[in-house]
């Protein structure tokens, strides 16, 4: 006897296999994506499927547009799983590949940063700070349970931007971890004097913790000088007065002589500061 009621059902299953199926054409992607959207939840799990399935190629681009539609479809739950499963291949082209898709969930759930998320996302943050979605996701959060993992993200070129921009919705409690990576000189490294920088960057708008003369002081005269002159602007706006004679001095001296990318740090540093005698 017809089933009326199976057949439509095979249908409708057999059109979201098929929808789904599209996000594989790299040309017809960011259309094929809408029209997923458009079948609303009952796509969650096909979409689903192709987040979690292995790409030897690295090819992520279809990955990636279903962790999107997830994320329009609110299928939380399912790019979670994802993310609590984590996959790390031996090829460096799988894995490229694995951590595009994974930014792609990340960034799928900061579009409503659904609490049950956020520890999980710190936890990749922290052991994985180059995953610049991670890190975007939890800039999105403004918790400052997320502190540790956004101040790794600071020494990361891809991420730095989205953690200094999240730290800086923090504000206040973020200051201390920021200004003891600031004073940390290990490990002598170039990863590290940048996000050593990075941290005094955001200090520079934040402002310092109670206490911080001694280790401002210090970095005033360090001998990174972008380190120094960031240093010397935060002293200017939120140190001691008894540091501030002596910041001013030292940005004059880096200034003689600055190769322009310390030079344009300065000026920049001289704007923020405007007003206050140098």
């Amino acid at each position: 006897m017809y089933d009326a009621v199976s057949s439509t059902r095979t249908t409708d299953h057999q059109d979201i296999e098929a929808a789904v199926g599209r996000l594989r054409n790299l040309h017809d992607g960011e259309a094929a994506m809408l029209a997923v959207v458009a079948l609303g939840p009952a796509a969650r799990e096909p979409l689903g499927a192709l987040l979690r399935e292995r790409e030897p190629s690295g090819i992520f681009q279809p990955r990636c547009l279903a962790a999107r539609a997830l994320g329009l479809l609110h299928g939380d739950e399912l790019l979670i799983d994802f993310l609590r499963n984590p996959r790390f291949p031996d090829s460096p082209v799988e894995r490229a590949g694995e951590d595009a898709a994974v930014n792609a969930a990340a960034r799928a759930l900061g579009r409503h940063c659904p609490e049950g998320a956020l520890d999980l996302l710190i936890e990749i943050g922290c052991g994985r700070p180059h995953l610049d979605g991670v890190i975007e996701a939890l800039a999105g959060y403004v918790r400052a349970e997320a502190i540790p993992a956004l101040t790794a993200g600071l020494a990361e070129d891809v991420s730095r931007n989205a953690a200094e921009a999240g730290l800086r919705a923090i504000g206040a409690p973020a200051q201390p971890l920021l200004l003891t990576i600031a004073y940390e000189i290990d490990p002598d490294t170039e990863t590290h004097r940048r996000q050593r920088h990075a941290a005094l960057a955001v200090l520079l708008d934040i402002g310092a913790p109670d206490g911080a003369g001694p280790a401002l002081e210090a970095l005033i005269g360090d001998e990174d000088s972008m380190i120094a002159a960031a240093a010397s602007g935060v002293v200017l706006r939120f140190g001691p007065t008894s540091l501030q004679r002596r910041a001013g001095a030292r940005l004059i001296e880096l200034e003689r002589g600055a190769e322009i990318r310390l030079a344009i740090e300065i000026a920049a540093i001289r704007q923020r500061v405007a007003g206050t005698a140098v």
